[in-house]
């Protein structure tokens, strides 16, 4: 399943409200924040969930890749965390 215009792709994962998306610069990923304190990172092309980003204790309330794309700031009442999205 690629994710399109043309067609609606469900992406089901998180476990509390999803308040915020951004694509990557490349548009190869996509990266959500919810309510439930996590970020979910899911192949844009098939909507396959590629992994949880865990260390929020609050909402993550928005977010935003770098320009390398390997990099995601998140904003949380937490505070803002930067994750390195490469091994």
């Amino acid at each position: 399943m690629a994710l399109s215009r043309s067609e609606n792709t469900e992406l089901k994962g998180h476990k509390g409200a999803v308040m915020g998306v951004a694509f990557s610069p490349d548009g190869k990923r996509l990266a959500s924040a919810s309510g439930d304190n996590t970020v979910k990172l899911w192949d844009a092309d098939t909507g396959a969930e590629l992994f949880t980003l865990k260390g929020h204790t609050e909402a993550v309330y928005s977010l935003a890749f770098g320009p390398d794309g390997n990099t995601l700031a998140t904003v949380s009442h937490d505070k803002t965390i930067l994750w390195d999205l490469e091994p």
